[in-house]
């Protein structure tokens, strides 16, 4: 009888470790999906209020014909600093500084070791110019800013490819007068123009 008691109360016991090892296992997936959730469904964190789920690379920015590098990893946020004077084509170049008729072009480069899904999403440091556009081709789509071109920034990616995502830029002047007043103001006060690079894999 004692025996039997002692079975019962034993197989209770590993049933309960069960439990809460699966309660653990489970709260662990869902606090990484509302963690990605609330990622890109609200505001980018800034650099420094990050959560440990997000590894800085800022260190390690790899510019290399004009090429941004991410190794994309699942559930996994990675994110890097540019500069958009480093990005600016040579005949363009205006006083070593991006200015009213500048344009240039930068590469994001996406690597994984497996299948999955990523998408981009960018955040400027600092003001960026009003005339200031983005497309991915010479002759595509303009967004007037980075952040609204991440929108469109979403897709899948196999294992071991590599994936090329072209983002050209043009600071044109304006037909108005008062455009180009606004313009060349701008182009007075501002020297550069930084913005951080987001890319999650999901």
């Amino acid at each position: 009888m004692k025996t039997k008691k002692k079975i019962i109360i034993y197989g209770v016991i590993v049933l309960l470790i069960i439990i809460f090892m699966l309660y653990s296992i489970s709260y662990v997936f869902l606090q990484e999906d509302l963690i990605f959730f609330q990622f890109f469904h609200s505001e980018i964190p800034s650099e420094r209020n990050l959560t440990n789920t997000v590894q800085s690379e800022i260190s390690t920015t790899t510019y290399h014909n004009k090429e941004v590098i991410f190794e994309v990893a699942y559930k996994n946020t990675k994110f890097k600093s540019l500069n958009l004077i480093e990005t600016i084509h040579n005949k363009t170049l205006i006083y070593e500084k991006i200015a009213p008729g500048t344009s240039g072009n930068f590469d994001i480069l996406l690597k994984t070791k497996q299948d999955m899904q990523y998408a981009i999403q960018f955040k400027s440091k600092n003001e960026k110019p009003s005339n200031l556009q983005f497309s991915m081709s010479e002759k595509g789509t303009r967004y007037s800013s980075l952040e609204e071109l991440g929108k469109e920034l979403r897709g899948n990616i196999s294992e071991n490819e590599k994936k090329i995502i072209p983002i050209y830029w043009e600071w044109k002047y304006e037909g108005s007068e008062e455009k180009d007043k606004k313009d060349t103001l701008e182009g007075k006060n501002l020297k550069e123009y930084q913005f951080l690079i987001y890319v999650r894999g999901y």
